[in-house]
This record gives structure tokens, sequence and C-alpha cells, in this order.
């Protein structure tokens, strides 16, 4: 009994945390629309990209996250359009979304542009207590069950570019969804995330520049997050960057850009805290496909991905 006791509270433990954030991805600057709708459409073009993330490798049940979004110029050059589809799981949880977004730029004058963003869409969370593992599965009620509850998504962007820099405001869930126990009790509230972001890009050489950016998190109840990233983009062939998570981690990231369409990424993140012995890190793989450019690749998108 006081088994099933314990696997409930790391369940529960696991909900409260999985319900109360976004997903985190530490080369953020290579997926800009999963934090900020008003991104969808930077690129002139249709652009596809995959990601797929294992962290606290050598853990059992540690985090994998897998999402795909598309987004492009659609109509004119001031409307942009992207999909999200999202599956993060942790533990015994999945999270599944399906997330579309919407954007319209201004131009300001002929440097700036702001962009104005939206994202919408519906998630799936659930929680499979037939993978604890418990003794007496009747001590539990619905023990072999899967519990899924459904939310709605609803998100708002802003996003300030020039040629050679960008700055970024978002709230990619400004609903407050409830996740419930299997007693119908409220497990855990979630609560929108913040996000702040910044970049430039310098310029070393002809087709040669360096790219530092920041992203900040901030939500109710928890630490203040900040990311940086330093990306080197070579003649828009070669990608190489290093990232660094003030609270948790430090990577790389390095990818090839083949027959001008394709770009493929591989990330790996080491651990700066108590437990970087106890994993192998985190491991990420990336792709892009970047199609046909309709608008002539727009020189105000700081990444074209």
């Amino acid at each position: 009994m006081l088994r099933a006791y314990i696997l409930l509270a790391l369940v529960c433990f696991t909900t409260a945390t999985q319900a109360q954030s976004d997903i985190k991805l530490s080369s953020y600057n290579l997926a800009p629309l999963a934090y900020n709708p008003a991104y969808a459409g930077s690129y002139g073009g249709l652009s596809v990209t995959s990601y797929y993330s294992s962290q606290w490798v050598g853990f059992d049940g540690a985090p994998k996250t897998l999402f795909a979004n598309a987004h492009g110029t659609f109509f004119n050059e001031q409307t942009g359009l992207g999909l999200e589809v999202i599956n993060d799981e942790i533990g015994v949880t999945t999270d599944t979304k399906i997330l579309g977004n919407y954007a319209y730029r201004i131009q300001l004058n002929y440097d700036w542009k702001l962009a104005m963003g939206i994202k919408a869409g519906v998630s799936s969370f659930s929680v499979d207590y037939g993978k604890l593992g418990i003794e007496n599965p009747n001590e539990i009620y619905n023990s072999q069950e899967i519990s899924t509850w459904t939310n709605y998504n609803i998100g708002i962007g802003f996003y300030l570019s020039n040629e050679t820099f960008y700055a970024g405001l978002s709230i990619p869930n400004m609903l407050k969804n409830t996740v419930f126990d299997l007693y119908n009790n409220t497990q855990a509230n979630s609560t929108p995330n913040y996000y702040i972001t910044s970049g430039y890009k310098f310029e070393l050489d002809r087709d040669i520049y360096l790219q530092p950016s920041i992203l900040t998190r901030v939500v109710k109840g928890a630490p203040v997050n900040t990311l940086i990233a330093t990306t080197l983009n070579w003649e828009d062939k070669f990608y190489g960057s290093v990232n660094l998570d003030l609270s948790s981690s430090v990577g790389g990231f390095a990818g090839f850009r083949v027959a001008e369409k394709f770009l493929l990424g591989y990330s790996y993140d080491s651990a700066i805290t108590n437990f970087s012995s106890s994993n192998n890190g985190i491991h990420s793989f990336f792709l892009n496909i970047r199609l046909e450019d309709y608008w002539r690749n727009d020189p105000n998108s700081f990444y074209t991905y």
C-alpha cells in the first residue's frame, strides 16, 4: 500500500510540473514559433521544421519532446500562418497539442517591422496509471486505466525586427487549465508563461554572421529562467551555436544545409547541476525544409527557419 501511495505522489508531482510549464528546448532559437506566434511567416517562403529532444538520458520516464511545425507567408507579405503539432512525454504523462498560428506584420518605416500574432489550439493531457507497476492494482481505483483531459490554448505575441535586431514578447497560452486526479480532485492548475526574447546579428564577413540571442521565461511561483545562445551562420550553409541555461545546462548545436532546402542538425546539452553525474545529458535532432521563397527571402527575418 505504501508503495502505491509513493507512486501516486510521483505521478501527482509530475502532473503538476507538466501542467505549469510550456515545453523547454535548450536550442530555442531553432524553433521560435513554439514560443511566439508573431514569428509565423518571418521566412518569406514556407518553412517546415521537426525537432526531437530526449532529456535526462539514463532516467526511467525521462522527458521526451517531439514536435513539427510549418509556417510561411500566405496571401501577401504581411500575413503569416503556422501550424504546430507537439508531443511531450514525461514519466507516465503525455501532453499532445495541435496549435494554429496567425501573424500580421506592419511596416513601421523603411527599417522596422512589427508583427502581432495569435496562437490557438487544443491539447490532450493523459496519465497512464498502468505503467506504474503497482503491486496490488485493486488498492487503487482504475489503476490500469488511462485518464485523459482536454484543454484549450490561446496565446498572443509581438515581434519587432529590422535587418539586424529583433525583440519579442509573448504568452503562448493565457488560459489557466486544470488537471484532476483519479478521484476528480484538482491536481494542478496551469500557469501562463511569459517570454521575453531578443537578439542581434553581427556581420563578421560577407555572408558570415554571429547571432547572440536571449530568452527569458517568467512564470508565477517559479524562479525566472534565462537561456542564452550564440549562433554562427556561415554562408547559410553551416550553423554552429553554444547555449547556456543559467539554472541548469550548457550545450552546443551543429547543423548543415544540404541542397539549399534541407538543414540537418544535432545538439547536446549537459547539466550543470548536482545531477550532472547521474544522467547522459540531452540529445536533440533537428530537420528543417525550406521551400520556395515567394517573397524573395524577407530581409527582416533574423532566422530563416
